[in-house]
């Protein structure tokens, strides 16, 4: 092949790849979504494989009693927690305007924070918190639709997963099909162990926030302890999410309140970051903090979101595929010396 046909060569596959990366960009929220199906599929899988292998049931059959038994779990929790969990919403959406609303007249009493309270009431007018109260219910709205979707699509991806992966695999090289599927399996893998380890992280911050909060004597203990662990899936941003809630409840009974709660959840994130995460990723994947964080602000940027959300598990995902289709496959063995 000559160089000219080799130059229009790259030029073709180089255009085509552009292409294929503005389609998906057009189609983010799709992406996205289905991308969410894979992690609940690899949640669902994760819990029934075990259970196959001691039972000797069929993996759709393990799959039935986990979704089922998960099903049950969350009807049971409703039923005990829910009525309560309700009321202290009702009560933290009470709490947090009036939490606004003594840290402003606190911040009043001197020059500088009277300059600030006045820049942040002349910032925003009337027609922008009007557009805003729409845009935040059509996200609910959205999210609740997209909830739903990738719940149905878990199910689906669950029970057949060698179908899409086999469908998928069709449109690669013959040639390549070997190594592209030995990379897939093993980043569901990789995916797997991470939100095994994330998941067991969720339950100890949510524990611990819940404690921390009911020692203080503060209101709302429950719900800020299920915020706090639901938040806990997505790392850097997560934690600062769940800390606002929890110090804004806090000043309602005073600053000195506050500070306490504020110093519990500074040592809730160091646990988080030095004793629990290393703890858990010991057989799990681990991620640099850096690329944590840059998987989190570019997810953000692209996807909004529902990016910041899946941002981790995704890089999960690429970082195990880099390693197998780039990495080893390229790099280590077109420079690996002859025995």
């Amino acid at each position: 092949m000559s160089k000219n046909e080799n130059g229009v060569r790259y030029i073709v596959i180089a255009l085509c790849l552009a292409a294929l990366a503005v389609i998906f960009w057009k189609i983010s929220d799709v992406v996205t979504v289905a991308f969410g199906g894979i992690v609940g599929a690899a949640v669902l899988r994760g819990l029934a494989i075990p259970l196959s292998r001691r039972t000797k049931l069929s993996e759709g059959w393990s799959i039935t009693i986990v979704l089922a038994g998960l099903i049950v779990v969350f009807g049971i929790t409703a039923y005990l927690f829910g009525q309560q969990i309700a009321d202290q919403t009702t009560q933290l959406e009470r709490l947090v305007p009036q939490a606004v609303h003594d840290i402003t007249t606190s911040l009043q009493k001197s020059k500088l924070g009277s300059t600030l309270v006045e820049r942040v009431k002349h910032s925003a007018d009337d027609s922008s918190m009007l557009s805003h109260v729409g845009l935040a219910a059509g996200a609910l709205v959205g999210g609740i639709a997209d909830a739903l979707l990738i719940f149905f699509l878990s199910i689906y991806f669950a029970y057949t997963p060698r179908e899409y992966l086999h469908g998928f695999l069709r449109l690669v090289p013959p040639r390549y099909r070997r190594r592209v599927e030995s990379a897939l399996v093993d980043s569901g893998e990789a995916l797997l162990k991470w939100l095994l380890a994330q998941l067991a992280a969720m339950v100890v911050i949510g524990l611990l926030v819940g404690v921390g909060m009911a020692f203080l004597v503060l209101p709302l203990p429950l719900l800020l302890g299920v915020v706090a662990g639901l938040l806990e899936f997505i790392p850097v941003v997560g934690a600062l999410l769940f800390t606002i809630p929890g110090v804004l409840v806090a000043f309602t009974q005073g600053p000195e309140t506050a500070l306490y709660a504020l110093l519990i959840y500074i040592g809730v994130q160091q646990l988080e970051s030095n004793v629990v995460i290393p703890l858990f990723q010991r057989w799990a994947v681990r991620l640099p903090p850096a690329i944590t964080l840059l998987s989190v602000v570019i997810g953000g940027i692209l996807l909004g979101a529902p990016g910041v959300v899946f941002a981790t598990p995704l890089a999960v995902v690429v970082m195990t595929l880099v390693k197998h289709l780039y990495v080893e496959d390229m790099l280590e063995h077109h420079h690996r010396k002859p025995a």
